[in-house]
């Protein structure tokens, strides 16, 4: 049940900077803005699980922030028919902005949903280690 918490709290997070970039600025229909945030969602949530726990929030966010920009700019190219904006430019900042938040969701992850007490930027170094 976490993991689907944490799966929604994802997309919503996704789905307002889509909304906010896509829909506000650019005037991209809500059935596009919602398909690309699913995809953004889902498949970074599948990304969170394999990737974060193995390296860093640091390389986990640098993570997402490819795949947002990819997702946006070649799922924008194939979704939304005739854009007249740079979608390279509005996936840029979709990224920006989701990446943002993302490295917030990872400290998220790691607290309430698997439970540690210390994250990559909390842990104390040995007295004794250099």
């Amino acid at each position: 049940m976490k993991y689907l918490e944490a799966l929604l709290i994802k997309f919503a997070m996704v789905f307002s900077v889509v909304f906010i970039i896509l829909g506000l600025v650019y005037g991209v229909g809500i059935f596009d803005i919602f398909i690309l945030s699913l995809l953004v969602a889902v498949i970074g949530f599948v990304g969170d699980l394999v990737i974060y726990p193995k390296t860093s929030n640091k390389v986990a966010t640098g993570g997402d922030f490819v795949l947002v920009f990819l997702i946006v700019w070649l799922g924008g190219l194939w979704f939304i028919e005739n854009p007249d904006f740079s979608l390279i430019m509005s996936a840029l900042y979709t990224a920006v902005l989701i990446a943002a938040g993302e490295w917030f969701f990872h400290i998220y992850l790691t607290k309430r949903v698997w439970a540690h007490k210390e994250t990559s930027h909390t842990l104390k170094q040995e007295p004794n280690q250099k």
